[in-house]
Protein backbone atom coordinates (compact mmCIF):
# COMPACT_ATOMS: atom_id res chain seq x y z
CA UNK A 1 0.00 0.00 0.00
CA UNK A 2 1.36 3.37 -0.64
CA UNK A 3 2.25 5.72 1.87
CA UNK A 4 1.00 9.13 2.05
CA UNK A 5 2.84 12.31 2.67
CA UNK A 6 1.59 15.16 5.19
CA UNK A 7 0.68 17.70 2.36
CA UNK A 8 0.51 21.42 3.27
CA UNK A 9 -3.70 21.13 3.58
CA UNK A 10 -2.79 18.30 6.55
CA UNK A 11 -0.68 20.91 8.11
CA UNK A 12 -2.84 23.81 8.08
CA UNK A 13 -6.02 21.42 9.13
CA UNK A 14 -3.53 20.97 12.20
CA UNK A 15 -2.89 25.14 12.75
CA UNK A 16 -6.81 24.91 12.49
CA UNK A 17 -7.40 22.37 15.24
CA UNK A 18 -4.92 23.93 17.03
CA UNK A 19 -6.33 27.42 17.21
CA UNK A 20 -10.23 25.77 17.62
CA UNK A 21 -8.49 23.80 20.94
CA UNK A 22 -7.20 27.49 22.75
CA UNK A 23 -10.52 29.37 21.38
CA UNK A 24 -12.79 28.17 23.97
CA UNK A 25 -11.08 29.05 26.81
CA UNK A 26 -10.62 32.71 25.68
CA UNK A 27 -14.83 33.05 24.44
CA UNK A 28 -15.40 31.84 28.28
CA UNK A 29 -13.32 34.40 29.55
CA UNK A 30 -15.22 36.79 27.75
CA UNK A 31 -18.06 35.37 28.47
CA UNK A 32 -17.93 35.04 32.58
CA UNK A 33 -17.13 39.23 31.79
CA UNK A 34 -20.11 39.87 29.90
CA UNK A 35 -22.56 37.88 32.11
CA UNK A 36 -20.43 39.44 35.02
CA UNK A 37 -21.54 43.22 33.36
CA UNK A 38 -25.28 41.75 32.63
CA UNK A 39 -26.16 40.72 36.60
CA UNK A 40 -24.44 43.88 37.83
CA UNK A 41 -26.47 46.21 35.88
CA UNK A 42 -29.87 44.37 36.38
CA UNK A 43 -28.72 44.28 40.39
CA UNK A 44 -28.50 48.38 39.80
CA UNK A 45 -31.26 48.57 37.92
CA UNK A 46 -33.22 46.82 40.17
CA UNK A 47 -31.79 49.24 43.18
CA UNK A 48 -32.98 52.17 41.65
CA UNK A 49 -36.28 50.85 40.89
CA UNK A 50 -36.72 49.77 44.55
CA UNK A 51 -35.30 53.67 45.54
CA UNK A 52 -37.69 54.94 43.11
CA UNK A 53 -40.75 53.30 44.15
CA UNK A 54 -39.93 53.66 47.56
CA UNK A 55 -39.66 57.29 47.32
CA UNK A 56 -43.39 57.01 45.58
CA UNK A 57 -44.52 54.59 48.00
CA UNK A 58 -44.00 57.57 51.02
CA UNK A 59 -45.79 60.56 49.18
CA UNK A 60 -48.90 58.06 48.24
CA UNK A 61 -48.91 56.55 52.10
CA UNK A 62 -48.27 59.93 52.98
CA UNK A 63 -51.72 61.32 51.63
CA UNK A 64 -53.75 58.12 52.43
CA UNK A 65 -52.44 58.47 55.76
CA UNK A 66 -53.71 62.20 55.87
CA UNK A 67 -56.65 61.34 54.71
CA UNK A 68 -57.65 57.89 56.87
CA UNK A 69 -55.95 60.50 60.25
CA UNK A 70 -58.83 63.29 58.79
CA UNK A 71 -61.41 60.97 58.34
CA UNK A 72 -60.76 59.03 61.91
CA UNK A 73 -60.12 61.88 64.23
CA UNK A 74 -63.59 63.50 63.00
CA UNK A 75 -65.27 59.76 63.56
CA UNK A 76 -63.64 59.62 66.83
CA UNK A 77 -64.83 63.24 68.24
CA UNK A 78 -67.87 63.00 67.12
CA UNK A 79 -68.38 59.51 68.40
CA UNK A 80 -66.37 60.41 72.12
CA UNK A 81 -69.40 63.65 72.07
CA UNK A 82 -71.90 61.61 71.17
CA UNK A 83 -71.20 59.06 74.15
CA UNK A 84 -70.21 61.42 76.77
CA UNK A 85 -73.80 62.87 76.16
CA UNK A 86 -75.68 59.70 76.42
CA UNK A 87 -73.20 57.22 78.25
CA UNK A 88 -71.13 59.13 80.54
CA UNK A 89 -68.94 56.41 81.88
CA UNK A 90 -68.75 54.38 78.56
CA UNK A 91 -67.79 58.15 77.04
CA UNK A 92 -64.81 58.63 79.58
CA UNK A 93 -63.52 54.96 79.35
CA UNK A 94 -63.48 55.68 75.28
CA UNK A 95 -62.06 58.87 75.43
CA UNK A 96 -59.14 57.52 78.04
CA UNK A 97 -58.75 54.68 75.72
CA UNK A 98 -58.54 56.96 72.67
CA UNK A 99 -55.63 59.42 74.33
CA UNK A 100 -53.68 56.17 75.39
CA UNK A 101 -53.91 55.54 71.63
CA UNK A 102 -52.84 58.80 70.35
CA UNK A 103 -50.05 58.39 72.75
CA UNK A 104 -48.36 55.92 71.48
CA UNK A 105 -49.00 56.74 67.67
CA UNK A 106 -47.42 60.45 68.96
CA UNK A 107 -44.50 58.69 70.42
CA UNK A 108 -43.91 56.36 67.50
CA UNK A 109 -44.18 59.36 65.25
CA UNK A 110 -41.49 61.13 67.14
CA UNK A 111 -39.56 58.12 67.31
CA UNK A 112 -39.12 57.99 63.66
CA UNK A 113 -38.51 61.66 63.15
CA UNK A 114 -35.66 61.57 65.36
CA UNK A 115 -33.83 58.66 63.62
CA UNK A 116 -34.81 60.64 60.47
CA UNK A 117 -33.27 63.91 61.98
CA UNK A 118 -29.78 61.81 63.40
CA UNK A 119 -29.53 61.35 59.80
CA UNK A 120 -29.55 64.77 58.47
CA UNK A 121 -27.24 65.60 61.55
CA UNK A 122 -24.31 63.29 60.00
CA UNK A 123 -25.43 64.89 56.38
CA UNK A 124 -24.98 68.75 57.92
CA UNK A 125 -21.51 67.51 59.53
CA UNK A 126 -20.58 66.28 56.13
CA UNK A 127 -21.12 69.41 54.76
CA UNK A 128 -19.46 71.32 57.68
CA UNK A 129 -16.79 69.55 57.08
CA UNK A 130 -16.65 69.47 53.35
CA UNK A 131 -16.54 73.48 53.69
CA UNK A 132 -13.78 73.54 56.37
CA UNK A 133 -11.45 71.05 54.39
CA UNK A 134 -11.90 73.47 51.53
CA UNK A 135 -10.90 76.62 53.97
CA UNK A 136 -10.34 75.67 57.43
CA UNK A 137 -10.48 78.15 59.87
CA UNK A 138 -10.58 78.61 63.53
CA UNK A 139 -13.88 76.74 63.88
CA UNK A 140 -12.12 73.94 62.51
CA UNK A 141 -11.72 71.96 66.51
CA UNK A 142 -15.23 72.97 67.25
CA UNK A 143 -16.68 70.78 64.61
CA UNK A 144 -13.48 68.13 65.17
CA UNK A 145 -14.70 68.38 68.91
CA UNK A 146 -18.15 67.05 67.69
CA UNK A 147 -16.40 64.01 65.96
CA UNK A 148 -14.81 63.09 68.77
CA UNK A 149 -17.68 63.26 71.38
CA UNK A 150 -19.26 60.91 69.10
CA UNK A 151 -16.83 58.24 69.64
CA UNK A 152 -15.58 58.31 73.13
CA UNK A 153 -17.84 56.16 74.82
CA UNK A 154 -17.83 53.87 71.52
CA UNK A 155 -17.99 50.27 72.16
CA UNK A 156 -14.78 49.45 70.45
CA UNK A 157 -11.79 49.90 72.91
CA UNK A 158 -9.63 50.97 69.85
CA UNK A 159 -11.94 53.70 69.18
CA UNK A 160 -12.29 55.34 72.24
CA UNK A 161 -8.54 55.25 72.46
CA UNK A 162 -8.64 56.82 68.89
CA UNK A 163 -10.88 59.58 70.04
CA UNK A 164 -9.05 60.59 73.54
CA UNK A 165 -5.46 60.67 71.91
CA UNK A 166 -7.40 63.12 69.39
CA UNK A 167 -9.23 64.99 72.39
CA UNK A 168 -5.74 65.09 73.68
CA UNK A 169 -4.02 66.50 70.90
CA UNK A 170 -6.35 69.02 69.22
CA UNK A 171 -5.38 72.20 71.51
CA UNK A 172 -1.74 71.71 69.68
CA UNK A 173 -3.03 71.07 65.97
CA UNK A 174 -2.64 73.49 63.33
CA UNK A 175 -6.38 74.50 61.31
CA UNK A 176 -5.05 72.74 58.48
CA UNK A 177 -4.49 69.30 60.06
CA UNK A 178 -7.43 68.47 62.10
CA UNK A 179 -9.75 67.26 60.19
CA UNK A 180 -7.15 64.43 58.32
CA UNK A 181 -5.36 63.90 61.90
CA UNK A 182 -9.23 63.26 63.38
CA UNK A 183 -9.94 60.81 60.60
CA UNK A 184 -6.70 59.01 61.07
CA UNK A 185 -6.94 58.57 64.70
CA UNK A 186 -11.19 57.16 64.86
CA UNK A 187 -12.66 57.19 60.98
CA UNK A 188 -9.94 54.77 59.94
CA UNK A 189 -10.10 52.36 62.28
CA UNK A 190 -13.83 51.88 61.74
CA UNK A 191 -13.28 52.38 57.94
CA UNK A 192 -11.35 49.05 58.58
CA UNK A 193 -13.73 47.29 60.66
CA UNK A 194 -16.61 48.44 58.04
CA UNK A 195 -14.90 46.39 55.71
CA UNK A 196 -14.43 43.51 57.62
CA UNK A 197 -18.07 43.35 58.13
CA UNK A 198 -18.69 43.87 54.43
CA UNK A 199 -16.47 41.42 53.52
CA UNK A 200 -18.08 38.88 55.47
CA UNK A 201 -21.92 40.04 53.96
CA UNK A 202 -20.58 39.92 50.32
CA UNK A 203 -18.93 36.65 50.35
CA UNK A 204 -21.93 35.29 52.31
CA UNK A 205 -24.29 36.59 49.34
CA UNK A 206 -21.84 35.76 46.26
CA UNK A 207 -21.53 32.29 47.93
CA UNK A 208 -25.07 31.51 48.59
CA UNK A 209 -26.61 32.78 45.19
CA UNK A 210 -23.64 31.25 42.97
CA UNK A 211 -25.27 27.83 44.17
CA UNK A 212 -28.75 28.90 44.32
CA UNK A 213 -30.75 27.52 41.19
CA UNK A 214 -33.60 29.73 41.70
CA UNK A 215 -33.82 33.64 40.79
CA UNK A 216 -35.97 34.00 43.69
CA UNK A 217 -34.26 32.66 46.29
CA UNK A 218 -31.15 35.01 44.94
CA UNK A 219 -33.22 37.96 45.47
CA UNK A 220 -34.21 36.85 48.99
CA UNK A 221 -30.78 36.41 49.61
CA UNK A 222 -29.46 39.64 48.12
CA UNK A 223 -32.04 41.56 50.02
CA UNK A 224 -31.87 40.36 53.57
CA UNK A 225 -27.54 39.83 53.27
CA UNK A 226 -27.97 43.96 51.91
CA UNK A 227 -30.40 45.16 54.95
CA UNK A 228 -28.06 42.97 57.79
CA UNK A 229 -24.97 44.63 56.52
CA UNK A 230 -26.83 47.87 56.24
CA UNK A 231 -27.45 47.87 59.88
CA UNK A 232 -24.49 46.57 61.03
CA UNK A 233 -22.29 49.46 59.13
CA UNK A 234 -24.37 52.05 59.95
CA UNK A 235 -24.16 50.67 63.89
CA UNK A 236 -20.68 50.62 63.74
CA UNK A 237 -20.38 54.34 62.99
CA UNK A 238 -23.12 55.53 65.54
CA UNK A 239 -26.10 55.73 63.77
CA UNK A 240 -28.69 53.36 64.85
CA UNK A 241 -31.65 53.54 61.50
CA UNK A 242 -35.40 53.43 62.10
CA UNK A 243 -37.51 52.69 59.34
CA UNK A 244 -37.93 55.76 58.32
CA UNK A 245 -34.20 56.50 58.75
CA UNK A 246 -33.20 53.35 56.82
CA UNK A 247 -35.57 54.47 53.65
CA UNK A 248 -33.39 57.74 53.47
CA UNK A 249 -29.96 55.60 54.37
CA UNK A 250 -31.22 53.30 51.15
CA UNK A 251 -32.06 56.19 49.13
CA UNK A 252 -28.42 57.39 49.75
CA UNK A 253 -27.01 54.55 49.13
CA UNK A 254 -28.10 54.07 46.08
CA UNK A 255 -26.76 57.58 45.03
CA UNK A 256 -23.67 56.15 46.26
CA UNK A 257 -23.48 53.32 44.21
CA UNK A 258 -20.79 55.49 41.82
CA UNK A 259 -17.94 52.97 42.14
CA UNK A 260 -15.34 51.77 39.28
CA UNK A 261 -17.64 49.09 37.44
CA UNK A 262 -16.78 45.14 38.79
CA UNK A 263 -16.15 44.56 34.78
CA UNK A 264 -14.48 46.80 34.59
CA UNK A 265 -12.59 45.72 37.81
CA UNK A 266 -12.50 41.75 36.16
CA UNK A 267 -10.71 42.91 33.21
CA UNK A 268 -8.50 45.17 34.01
CA UNK A 269 -6.94 43.17 37.36
CA UNK A 270 -8.40 39.61 36.46
CA UNK A 271 -4.44 38.79 35.46
CA UNK A 272 -3.17 39.52 38.91
CA UNK A 273 -6.00 38.40 40.61
CA UNK A 274 -6.17 34.54 39.45
CA UNK A 275 -5.16 34.60 36.06
CA UNK A 276 -7.18 34.23 32.97
CA UNK A 277 -7.64 30.19 33.44
CA UNK A 278 -8.84 30.71 36.51
CA UNK A 279 -11.63 33.59 35.47
CA UNK A 280 -12.43 31.03 31.92
CA UNK A 281 -13.68 28.32 34.12
CA UNK A 282 -16.08 30.23 36.17
CA UNK A 283 -19.42 29.22 35.76
CA UNK A 284 -21.93 31.59 34.34
CA UNK A 285 -23.65 30.97 37.32
CA UNK A 286 -20.35 31.51 39.30
CA UNK A 287 -20.19 34.65 37.15
CA UNK A 288 -23.76 35.40 38.93
CA UNK A 289 -22.54 35.41 42.51
CA UNK A 290 -19.74 37.13 41.75
CA UNK A 291 -21.93 40.24 40.51
CA UNK A 292 -24.06 39.56 43.41
CA UNK A 293 -21.38 40.12 46.15
CA UNK A 294 -19.67 42.61 44.27
CA UNK A 295 -22.35 44.65 44.39
CA UNK A 296 -23.26 44.21 47.67
CA UNK A 297 -20.16 45.33 48.44
CA UNK A 298 -20.82 48.31 46.86
CA UNK A 299 -23.81 49.04 49.12
CA UNK A 300 -21.54 48.92 52.04
CA UNK A 301 -18.67 51.32 50.61
CA UNK A 302 -22.33 53.31 49.76
CA UNK A 303 -23.29 52.67 53.49
CA UNK A 304 -20.16 54.22 55.05
CA UNK A 305 -20.31 57.39 52.59
CA UNK A 306 -23.82 57.86 54.09
CA UNK A 307 -23.29 57.54 57.59
CA UNK A 308 -19.68 58.86 57.79
CA UNK A 309 -19.61 62.28 59.41
CA UNK A 310 -16.37 62.66 57.46
CA UNK A 311 -16.51 62.86 53.92
CA UNK A 312 -15.13 59.48 52.80
CA UNK A 313 -12.38 60.21 50.01
CA UNK A 314 -11.42 56.58 49.52
CA UNK A 315 -11.68 54.75 45.51
CA UNK A 316 -11.55 51.56 47.16
CA UNK A 317 -10.47 49.92 44.16
CA UNK A 318 -7.74 47.63 46.24
CA UNK A 319 -10.35 46.65 48.42
CA UNK A 320 -12.67 45.87 45.55
CA UNK A 321 -9.88 43.77 43.65
CA UNK A 322 -8.74 42.06 46.82
CA UNK A 323 -12.72 41.52 47.65
CA UNK A 324 -13.25 40.16 44.08
CA UNK A 325 -10.18 37.78 44.36
CA UNK A 326 -11.30 36.17 47.40
CA UNK A 327 -15.23 35.75 46.44
CA UNK A 328 -13.93 33.56 43.44
CA UNK A 329 -11.94 31.76 45.61
CA UNK A 330 -14.79 30.98 48.18
CA UNK A 331 -16.80 30.24 44.97
CA UNK A 332 -13.78 27.51 43.47
CA UNK A 333 -12.96 25.73 46.81
CA UNK A 334 -17.32 25.76 47.81
CA UNK A 335 -17.63 23.82 44.01
CA UNK A 336 -14.65 21.48 44.99
CA UNK A 337 -15.71 20.52 48.71
CA UNK A 338 -19.55 19.82 46.58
Amino acid sequence: MKKLKPTRIEEESIEQVKSKVMEPSRLDEEAVLQEVEKEEKKRLTSLKAIGGFAKKSLIVGGLLASLIVIGTIYDAAFTASSMLTNMPVLGVVYLLLLISLVGILGYSFVKQYLGYAKLKRIDALQSEGLELIKSPTAEVKSYALKIIERYENHEDAEVRDGAKKAKAELSSMMASEVIDRVDELILKKLDEKAKSIILNYASQTAVSTAISPVAFIDAILIISRSHAMITDVSKLYGYKPNFVGELVLVKGVIINLAFASVTELLTHHSGDMLGGTMLSKLSLHGAQGVANGVLTARVGLGTIKSVRPIIYKDKNEGFLKNLTKNIINKIFNNKSQN
